[in-house]
């Protein structure tokens, strides 16, 4: 994502040279336009930023293995939206793998240490992952509202084909956008080497007004009326099957609420700073704060690869207790020298309570499991398989 860096009638320096920069150089503008006598600490906003992407990186990199891992364990059963979720927690951890170059490239004043290959596959494989993310939480949305309250024989003989032919879809998709951006990325020596994008200068403008607005209308003004739209009919049509379920349909509003404000505090301030310049005029004080805390928000988007596997798997009683037993068979056994001993043991071994599952085919485990939603017609069909299911975005 990128916009035209200036400020009022006042542009990018010529020492900067004829390249424009994007939010990698935002700290040298903070030092640049100065005359708002508006004064920030760059070190203590380096400091935050590698503290909140450690945090995010070493908690979401265990809760999306966890969720790979486990829900690999049960691979052989159709499940409802399981294709879904493990997609979405590949993609998540995608992006988590990304961080620790970002770490480096904060800590080290944005410097670029890794080579012009590494400047651009790294932003590829960040915003390629980022874009699946959402992706596969948009038809997360979709499928379950579909699987729910539809009794077509025909979505029950080739659901699972559909679903396998849309993942693919989503990835392809999501790997071919990022190519808008990263066709420009470059490493440019200006005293240290940064990777940047180098826009063409005589459309610069309409390039970063561009770029912008697809990121947006792609990361957010598309996807998030479909995910609002099909969970707010999830959650009615749950509550009118099964009044009791108000839980339910809370845990189904809080996937609309922590997509919003992952995203949306991240595309009005890129709005508007793309905006600002030619489009709109802001006070200098506001752009200033606007610039300096835009790595921090961009950061806060991330929070969806640590909330996604809480909200899609953990909460589900039917995924822990699949965590559970796949962590049981890990359990090293112990066998005493006497029989009596070995009865024992086994004996304790044994008394680790698994809830049973009458159904050879478990629920999803996407928050709101299939054997906690209300029955539709279509569920009392022996062919039809609903079972287990796993987990962003998502950031820029």
């Amino acid at each position: 994502c990128g916009w035209h860096l200036s400020w009022g009638t006042h542009t990018v320096p010529s020492e900067y040279g004829d390249y424009h920069n994007w939010s990698e150089l935002f700290h040298l503008l903070n030092h640049t336009y100065t005359y708002c006598e508006f004064s920030l600490d760059e070190n203590v906003k380096r400091v935050i930023l590698f503290i909140l992407y450690l945090v995010i990186f070493v908690v979401g990199l265990v809760e999306n293995l966890l969720v790979i891992w486990v829900n690999w364990q049960t691979r052989g059963n159709k499940s409802l939206v399981n294709l879904y979720i493990i997609n979405m927690a590949i993609a998540d951890l995608g992006v988590l793998l990304s961080l620790p170059i970002w770490m480096l490239e904060v800590m080290l004043d944005y410097t670029w240490l890794w080579g012009s290959f590494l400047c651009r596959f790294t932003h590829y494989f960040y915003f390629a992952n980022m874009y699946a993310s959402i992706f596969f939480l948009t038809c997360l949305s979709v499928d379950r509202y579909v699987t729910l309250t539809s009794s077509s024989l025909f979505w029950r003989r080739h659901q699972h084909r559909a679903r396998h032919v849309v993942c693919a879809c989503s990835w392809v998709l999501a790997a071919a956008i990022p190519f808008l951006e990263v066709a420009h990325m470059q490493l440019v020596n200006t005293g240290e080497p940064i990777c940047i994008f180098m826009a063409p200068f005589e459309t610069y403008d309409e390039w970063a007004l561009a770029v912008s607005l697809a990121t947006t209308t792609i990361g957010f003004l598309i996807p998030f009326p479909i995910i609002a739209v099909f969970n707010v009919l999830t959650a009615r049509f749950v509550r009118r099957t099964k009044p009791e379920s108000r839980k339910h349909c809370l845990l189904i509003y809080a996937y609309i609420g922590v997509f919003l404000l992952s995203w949306l505090p991240f595309h009005v301030v890129l709005t508007l700073l793309t905006l600002e310049g030619n489009h709109i005029v802001l006070h200098c004080t506001f752009a200033h704060l606007l610039y300096f805390f835009y790595d921090i928000i961009d950061c806060f988007t991330l929070l969806h690869c640590v909330i996604n596997p809480i909200l899609y798997n953990f909460l589900s009683k039917n995924f822990r207790s699949k965590l559970i037993s796949a962590v049981v068979k890990y359990i090293p056994k112990d066998h005493g020298g006497q029989k009596g001993a070995d009865n024992s043991s086994s004996s304790t071994q044994h008394s680790i309570v698994i809830p049973p599952r009458s159904d050879p085919h478990p629920a999803p485990s996407c928050g709101v499991g299939v054997h906690d939603l209300p029955h539709h017609g279509c569920f009392c069909t022996p062919k039809l398989f609903l079972t287990p299911s796993p987990a962003h975005g998502t950031a820029w």
